[in-house]
């Protein structure tokens, strides 16, 4: 009869052995071909990898007989883990006291000789043993014997980094989940928020339109509290979406970048009446390959901050391109306000602000160089700052070649 404190950790072996979730699985190529060099090694035509449950031995993988498992009182591995030993040989069982009444030795098949190495995992508990049979008395070599003791090993890694597979998998099964429910969140900020906001400030500006000179100053005031701060609300949730809406883009989907068209492209949205001094060399010589979208994204939101937060009569932003022996570098330096020492790392935190207003009159939302991280380290890159108040910003990213 077990004792409290061996039935306790019995308990907690066997579910160690669950927490790999292995039992009763199909045959796998990696723990069939250990078992196979087993049988070659020690030159026997039986071996097992075996995995001892509450009440059962349960074969693996197998090598010389087809029987999945047997009742736990019959398995040689049974009396091995009721010792103080981690290896056991028995050169011949009809002569073994412990052994030559198993129903295995004084019947069929007639097993005759019996090694085996225990698996213990990381934390101790035993989970099975990795064994060979004869069907003639025997005895291995001490390269044999060794040599059944690394492949236990292996099962041991091999176990290991099937449990790790399963917990990526699950890990990804809950990322997919989570994400769904970003996409469902997505679309009710889009619908639910969105909408009523456009309303507010579309009918604001009707109002003020039809009605603003029947209303005294003080009445416009608030109606222009409302329409700018309906406004800035929108921005902000415009910005949580592009934040969010970053992590769906698929940045393994690689094509070369063409610079030209891309600056070209996105300056044109950001200055349509050509107002602001941005200069960029040619870059036909640089190649790289990346995600478009997500580079568009990057450059659209580094210009457009070089945009805003500058107070200069003149805006100027110059862009620099070129190639290193390893990487490529980007760098995006304007004349704008600029940023204290301090607060450089600041900056690229989530929804952190500087409590400045841009040229527009407007606060930021603290969302958007935290995206521009996001999705430079999504393209395997990195970005740096340099700054100072007063003297302008430069940002500088470097991507992989």
């Amino acid at each position: 009869m077990l004792t409290d404190s061996t039935y306790t950790k019995e308990i907690q072996r066997v579910n160690a052995l669950k927490s790999y979730s292995i039992l009763d699985t199909q045959p796998e190529k990696d723990f069939d071909d250990i078992a196979e060099l087993a049988s070659q090694i020690c030159q026997v035509p039986i071996s097992a990898i075996t995995l001892m449950d509450k009440d059962r031995q349960w074969f693996k993988s197998k090598v010389g007989f087809e029987t999945n498992e047997i009742p736990r009182e019959e398995a040689f591995c049974n009396h091995l883990m009721n010792t103080e030993a981690t290896k056991i040989e028995v050169q011949n069982m009809h002569k073994d006291n412990n052994f030559n009444t198993n129903p295995y030795v004084a019947g069929e098949p007639k097993i005759a000789f019996y090694a085996g190495v225990l698996l213990i995992d990381p934390d101790g508990y035993t989970l099975g043993s990795l064994c060979v049979y004869d069907l003639e008395p025997k005895k291995l070599t001490d390269f044999q014997l060794n040599a059944l003791e690394k492949l236990a090993n292996q099962v041991i890694q091999l176990l290991e980094l099937r449990k790790k597979n399963a917990q990526l998998e699950e890990n990804n099964a809950s990322l997919m989940s989570k994400y769904n429910e970003l996409e469902q969140f997505a679309r009710v900020v889009s619908h639910d928020i969105k909408s009523p906001l456009n309303n507010i400030i579309s009918l604001t500006n009707l109002f003020q339109e039809e009605y603003g000179n029947q209303i005294d100053e003080a009445g416009n005031e608030y109606l222009e509290y409302i329409s700018k701060s309906s406004l800035e609300l929108k921005n902000f949730v415009d910005a949580i979406l592009i934040y969010y809406k970053s992590d769906t883009i698929n940045t393994s989907e690689k094509e070369k970048i063409d610079w030209k068209v891309l600056f070209s492209k996105t300056i044109s949205i950001l200055d349509p009446k050509n107002e602001y001094e941005i200069t960029y060399p040619s870059f036909e010589s640089v190649e790289l390959y990346s995600n478009k979208m997500a580079m568009e994204q990057i450059i659209s939101n580094l210009l457009s901050n070089s945009i805003k937060y500058n107070d200069k009569e003149k805006i100027k932003i110059q862009i620099e391109l070129e190639e290193t022996s390893s990487e490529i570098r980007l760098a995006i330096k304007d004349n704008g306000i600029g940023i204290a020492k301090e607060d450089c790392e600041k900056v690229f935190s989530f929804f952190t602000t500087l409590g400045k207003k841009d040229r527009f009159d407007n606060v930021g939302t603290g969302i958007g160089l935290s995206t521009v991280q996001k999705m430079v380290h999504k393209l395997d890159g990195r970005i740096e700052l340099e700054s100072e108040i007063g003297e302008g910003s430069t940002f500088t990213l470097y991507f992989k070649k």
